[in-house]
């Protein structure tokens, strides 16, 4: 039986399958508790461990600290329910690149209770209306130098209403920063449910109309309560660097939870080739990188995901 759902929209839990079709969910050792936000369980609570001064985000000119990246996502949650009128359950796009930008309006509509749908910037109008039209998207969040194939979407798309643009820069010169620099930078995040839908992963759509498959708040911090932490062993002392895309969930894993879950730094590139990674491992003496095989051949003869 589940849990009491924090969602007003209903539309994720609607769609899952049937209890009897789902599988068994082996939680043993697991022990999270039934109300659980992974937003607050990622920068938030690194507070209470002590990691506010810690590098929690570097790339494309920004550092963020895990107090900075908590206020910052803290301030972007008040827009997103004050200004947005955000519902906990609603569908929220981001599309961008990697880059701590991206990480704080991920980690802001976790706690506003939204159900997260990550994209790629290569994604063009088609793929992104094909993901807007099957997960129902009204609002997106978007990198403003990626704005126009999304603008698109909106003649296309009926479901699809507002369009917010962030800075994925250094900067803060778009419509979401300018209205978040005014707001609080406490918040109270919505008491989701452990298995409260929080993110909508979409496959690529190789093998044809793409798919998502639906991640609850707990399986977020599953994912580095076990492999990140019985395998890679993370500590506040590791630096994460990759090349997979964050609207992928295995960089949103290798490159925002694992770190974020444990107090480390993931340094985000936005054009990962083999120099710029080589250089960027070197420049910030990273000791854990994901990436995929043909980059792996170029740069390590490893596994795709190893501690140098």
């Amino acid at each position: 039986m589940y849990i009491q759902s924090a969602h007003a929209d209903t539309f994720a839990r609607d769609n899952l399958p049937p209890t009897e079709s789902q599988p068994e969910f082996l939680l043993s050792g697991y022990d999270y508790p039934e109300r659980l936000n992974a937003g607050v369980e990622l920068c938030d609570r690194l507070l209470d461990q002590g990691h506010g001064e810690r590098i929690a985000l570097a790339g494309n000119g920004r550092q963020r600290t895990y107090q900075e990246l908590t206020e910052w996502s803290n301030r972007l949650a008040h827009v997103l329910v004050e200004d947005l009128g955000v519902i906990p359950g609603q569908r929220v796009l981001i599309r961008s690149a990697n880059n701590p930008a991206m990480v704080a309006c991920w980690l802001a509509a976790t706690k506003a209770g939204a159900v997260v749908v990550n994209t790629m910037p290569m994604l063009r109008t088609k793929e992104l209306c094909q993901v807007i039209d099957k997960a129902e998207i009204s609002l997106a969040l978007c990198d403003t130098r990626l704005l126009d194939e999304l603008s698109e979407c909106q003649t296309l798309s009926p479901s699809l209403t507002r369009i917010v643009g962030f800075d994925g820069t250094a900067n803060h010169d778009a419509e979401l920063d300018r209205l978040a620099l005014g707001k609080p930078a406490t918040f109270d995040a919505v008491d989701t449910a452990a298995d409260d839908v929080a993110l909508l992963g979409f496959t690529s759509g190789t093998t044809g109309s793409p798919k998502a498959t639906m991640h609850f708040h707990r399986d977020l911090l599953v994912i580095a309560d076990g492999y990140a932490k019985e395998v890679l062993q993370v500590t506040p002392e590791d630096v994460f660097v990759g090349s997979p895309p964050l609207a992928f969930t295995f960089g949103l894993g290798g490159l925002a939870i694992f770190p974020l879950r444990f107090g480390a730094t993931a340094v985000l590139l936005e054009h990962a080739s083999p120099p710029n990674m080589m250089d960027i491992i070197r420049e910030y003496q990273a000791t854990v990188v994901f990436t995929a095989p043909r980059l792996t051949e170029q740069c390590f003869p490893r596994p795709h995901a190893m501690r140098i």
